[in-house]
């Protein structure tokens, strides 16, 4: 016991209260168990980690609620519980066996599995850094398992589609594209302390060149376009920062310059592989130009155009409320054609939250992502806020076109890359010893 409480104070350290040794131990370790396993591991080990993780999470946060019921993440924590009930109880009222019938209670408080994540991180950067290194192995133990890695290589060698049996390309797109971020954020604040081929920066780069190739192999157009409005944001605010301290205009180009660097190799190998889908979806173009929705096919940007209108004609109707989660099933059983029911989703994580929760849910998922955010940059070091901003612009365009709000992946990603940032807050917040806090405006490092 005493060996395993060392290691975590080791890699895990903490500034606050969390519990006994035996809670603290199973959350960490719980944590850790999720983080690996959520991506190769899920059939086998589904929901086990997740539900100790939020467990122990639950008990030891009661015994700090005098100062979290002041938090306001906490107090969107209860919305999020209570806002699905209240719709319902509304829609109720309205038709009460549709609203049984599509009744959804749980889906806004997917969206907090990164406070757990960060609660058991501990609010150390290392600590952050070394669970999403974790992540990033269960990552490649999922590719690895693949039970035709072989055949997979191949057409990745080949210019051919794959996905390494990580639930479907677009999934695999968002996870490789997470690894991208991260590393480019991490090194970009290594070079800016010291700009010298290191150990670290090697293995970095190493991982990079695997998330592109994962990131080339899925030939994922929205993931391609969420990296390069990430990189885009990010040249806009080192720009902005050589200009206000011209004192770090050496380090913001070096930091600059891995970005440039990155997406000029990405944007190399993707030319052909975008340019081959977009010769492919030429009919569907043509016939959206035309108008000619019945020449639409149900397949590429088709069925995301279709699944767009018909989704839309719902969301006309109860466009306060929503209707609850489970009405899409609906939305693809009475609009989609006997070949495309199986499509389970409506491609866009907006419109299923508008569907789900209506106007109510939408301005609550903004005013979740605009509080998270502000926290995260009030109080985490330089390269954590930046993979949660970065990594936040690419989910949010990659919902433009898949479901990933409601997808347990997609929430899995958003754990992944706003928990580090908000361990650091959480630290911040509940640290007893005033003398460990970073003055107001202050970033912690």
């Amino acid at each position: 016991m005493k060996e395993l409480q060392a290691w975590i104070e080791r890699y895990f350290p903490c500034s606050f209260e969390r519990g006994g040794s035996l809670l603290v131990i199973v959350g960490v370790f719980s944590t850790l168990l999720y983080v690996y396993t959520r991506i190769a591991f899920k059939d086998y080990v589904e929901g086990l980690p997740q539900n100790m993780m939020v467990l122990t999470f639950l008990i030891s946060a009661w015994g700090q609620r005098h100062k979290l019921k002041s938090d306001l993440m906490f107090r969107l924590l209860l919305l999020a519980l209570l806002i699905p009930w209240l719709l319902f109880g509304i829609n109720a009222l309205i038709d009460y066996e549709t609203a049984i019938k599509y009744r959804s209670t749980n889906d806004l408080l997917k969206l907090f599995l990164f406070l757990p994540l960060a609660w058991w991180i501990g609010g150390s950067r290392a600590g952050a850094i070394t669970m999403l290194t974790i992540a990033f192995l269960g990552l490649i133990t999922a590719a690895a398992l693949d039970p035709n890695l072989a055949q997979s290589l191949s057409m990745l060698w080949a210019g051919r589609r794959v996905d390494f049996d990580i639930y479907n390309a677009q999934h695999g797109a968002m996870f490789s594209g997470l690894v991208i971020l991260f590393c480019i954020c991490y090194l970009s604040q290594r070079v800016q302390n010291v700009l010298a081929v290191t150990r670290g920066n090697a293995l970095l780069i190493f991982a990079v060149l695997i998330g592109l190739a994962g990131l080339v192999g899925t030939q994922t157009r929205a993931a391609f376009l969420g990296l390069f409005v990430s990189c885009f944001v990010a040249f806009v605010r080192a720009a902005r920062k050589g200009k206000l301290f011209g004192q770090n205009q050496l380090s913001m180009a070096s930091g600059a310059l891995v970005l440039i660097l990155v997406t000029g190799l990405l944007t190399w190998s993707a030319k052909e592989v975008l340019y081959d889908r977009f010769v492919w979806e030429q009919t569907t173009f043509h016939a959206l130009l035309e108008g000619n929705l019945e020449e639409v096919p149900f397949e590429g940007t088709g069925i995301r155009v279709l699944s767009w209108i018909e989704s839309l004609k719902w969301i006309a109707k109860r466009p306060v409320t929503g209707w609850g989660q489970k009405a899409r099933s609906d939305v693809i059983l009475l609009g989609f054609p006997e070949d495309a029911k199986g499509t389970g989703h409506l491609h866009n994580g907006y419109l299923e939250i508008l569907l789900g929760f209506g106007a109510v849910g939408f301005i609550f998922v903004c005013v979740f992502w605009v509080v998270l955010l502000r926290r995260i940059r009030f109080a985490a070091s330089d390269d954590l806020y930046a993979f949660a901003l970065y990594s936040g612009i690419f989910f949010l365009v990659l919902n433009m076109f898949e479901s990933f709000f409601i997808y347990s992946s997609g929430e899995f990603a958003l754990a992944l890359f706003m928990a580090g940032g908000y361990s650091q807050y959480l630290s911040r917040s509940l640290d007893s010893d005033p003398l460990n806090r970073a003055p107001s405006g202050a970033q912690l490092k």
